[in-house]
């Protein structure tokens, strides 16, 4: 069973206890999909030394499975879909489509991403 939307901000706190949130897109699946959402967020300033101890916790590196790149697209994909309804009445929400696909269609991995 996988989350489907496993990322930090979807982590409840209770004191020093944290509890995963937001379990709309719960399903069976590889732990991949979940894994994926660390990593993808180096858009949007993620460093790597969050990213390896992540993985170094989690005791795997999906980085370094041979799917990564692929999955990683996808998810790069996933996040546009709000802001293509979104950009049509929101300005902010529509610069920021077009810098994402932008930088999609140049295969920038490196460039960051914001919330708007």
């Amino acid at each position: 069973m996988i989350h489907g939307d496993a990322y930090p901000g979807n982590t409840l706190w209770d004191g020093d206890r944290a509890i995963l949130g937001d379990w709309d897109e719960v399903a069976f699946g590889p732990r991949e999909l979940d894994l994926i959402n660390t990593h993808q967020g180096a858009r949007f300033g993620r460093g790597l030394t969050e990213r390896t101890a992540f993985s170094d916790a989690y005791g795997w590196d999906a980085t370094r499975w041979s799917g990564y790149p692929t999955l990683r697209a996808m998810r790069d994909l996933h996040t546009l879909a709000a802001y293509i309804e979104r950009g049509q009445t929101d300005p902010r929400a529509a610069a920021e489509l077009r810098h994402r696909i932008r930088t999609l269609r140049d295969r920038d991995l490196a460039a960051r991403w914001r919330a708007a």
